[in-house]
């Protein structure tokens, strides 16, 4: 058969996407006091379990930042059942995965299980927030991962921007101003005995979530109820999270000596999920940076060449949040990429229309099933959702107040929120080859490192 005697079907017509919510919860309360959510995912047989502990970074002592990624890090490294690699060879017997993170908001304790495995799975689960061994060896070993990495993400010029943003947007008093990992002056004073500490204040069920998503067995609360039961800590103390604030415009340059190409970063402190303008907010960001063809994108690449890529994105936390315009440009064009970003931004001169907003809404809420479709993403949705004070009605409830907005209202937020004058700018670059385009461009830069 030739391609001209090659017959095709018609391509079929693309149809509206049919109805979607978010999935329920069977939720219940141990007498513990021990939260339980489960998700029941038909289909689903790998089962997700995670465990949210109401513990900020704000528990962390001041003079020991990194002590609550360190505990974490060590959680998986043996419990008094099973000591050393024996614990790592029981998950692995049961097909589980298990792994530990922090956020701002709390710690994170998640596992990964087939179904026919969730009731040893969960028992050892419990064993590592209970009762793990948290020992000398196992903390200097992950401390020296810890500094090893933070080394390498200073070296690197993306990594090094994201870190100099969060900096020059946030209030330095905050604790969400400085890496959940710690800095290298803190870590390395940090001991076993430190890690134990946090862990014996810090680690138990009040205010405390389980999460279990997937084809759940019939018997699922009497698994979770025989793992998770018993376990009280009445030397827990629980600590209240930080509402974090913002500062004022800053223009830094972050000098990295020979570098041909320089990270920008340009944001402003903006809100979290919770304010009421976030639905209008949100696709405004979309139209304006989130998208391939988003009105930064178009200029920034396609006309200009600049960039291979530039972005808008938002990062909530549980109290204010910050949003940021990331992207690498090559030094010869830095500050005329800069000069335009605001002009791009500026949506009381050109205000967003139905068209760009329409894109955005369809693209949005039509990934959002794709999100949740798995055990995995539900039971992580959820976990986002928690350490931002929030229920899981949250999602079907931003879906119906995105169909509400309008051009006008998203206008209206960006231009509130992200007004092009008052936008801080961060570069990390070679200042010797940056810094006189910069402020002939009109940007009187801090140099940093120089």
């Amino acid at each position: 058969m030739t391609a001209d005697t090659l017959s095709l079907r018609p391509r079929p017509e693309l149809g509206a996407p049919g109805p979607w919510s978010f999935p329920d919860a069977d939720v219940f309360t141990l007498d513990t006091g021990l939260t339980v959510r489960a998700y029941h995912l038909p289909g689903q047989h790998v089962i997700s379990v995670g465990l949210a502990l109401d513990l900020p970074l704000t528990a962390e002592p001041a003079d020991k930042e990194g002590v609550a990624a360190l505990t974490a890090a060590c959680l998986d490294q043996g419990t008094r059942t099973h000591p050393g690699t024996s614990f790592a060879d029981a998950v692995e017997n049961c097909g589980a995965v298990l792994e530990a993170t922090v956020t701002y908001a709390g710690t994170q304790a998640y596992l990964d299980v087939p179904a026919t495995h969730l009731g040893t799975a969960l028992t050892l689960l419990v064993e590592a927030v209970r009762e793990p061994e948290l020992s000398d060896a196992d903390v200097d070993r992950e401390r020296s991962l810890a500094l090893a990495d933070l080394e390498q993400r200073l070296a690197n010029g993306s990594s090094r921007a994201d870190r100099e943003a969060r900096i020059a947007l946030i209030d330095p008093a905050c604790r969400a101003s400085r890496r959940k990992g710690g800095e290298q002056e803190a870590l390395t004073t940090i001991t076993g005995e430190d890690v134990r500490r946090f862990h014996q204040t810090g680690y138990g069920p009040t205010r405390a979530t389980v999460v279990v998503a997937g084809d759940l067995p019939a018997d699922v609360r009497q698994l979770v109820t025989a793992a998770f039961g018993t376990w009280t800590n009445p030397a827990q103390r629980l600590v209240a999270g930080e509402s974090v604030r913002g500062r004022e415009r800053v223009a830094v340059l972050v000098h990295r000596p020979g570098a041909v190409q320089a990270d920008v970063r340009i944001g402003r402190f903006t809100i979290d999920r919770t304010d009421p303008r976030w639905a209008d907010y949100q696709l405004a960001v979309h139209v304006l940076g989130g998208a391939f063809l988003s009105r930064l994108n178009v200029v920034l690449r396609e006309e200009k060449g600049y960039t291979y890529g530039v972005h808008l994105t938002n990062a909530p936390l549980r109290a204010g949040g910050y949003t940021v315009l990331s992207g690498s440009f090559r030094n010869e064009v830095v500050a005329d990429a800069v000069a335009l970003a605001g002009p791009l931004l500026a949506v009381d001169a050109k205000p967003l229309t139905a068209d760009e907003l329409d894109r955005s809404r369809r693209y949005l809420m039509g990934v959002q099933p794709l999100q949740y479709a798995t055990a995995s993403g539900v039971c992580n949705g959820v976990l986002t959702l928690l350490s931002a004070g929030l229920e899981h009605t949250f999602v079907d409830d931003l879906r119906r107040r995105w169909t509400a907005v309008t051009p006008e209202s998203a206008t209206e937020a960006a231009a509130e929120l992200l007004p092009a004058d008052d936008l801080t700018v961060v570069v990390v670059g070679d200042a010797d080859a940056l810094e006189p385009d910069l402020r002939a461009a009109g940007f009187d830069v801090q140099v940093v490192g120089r």
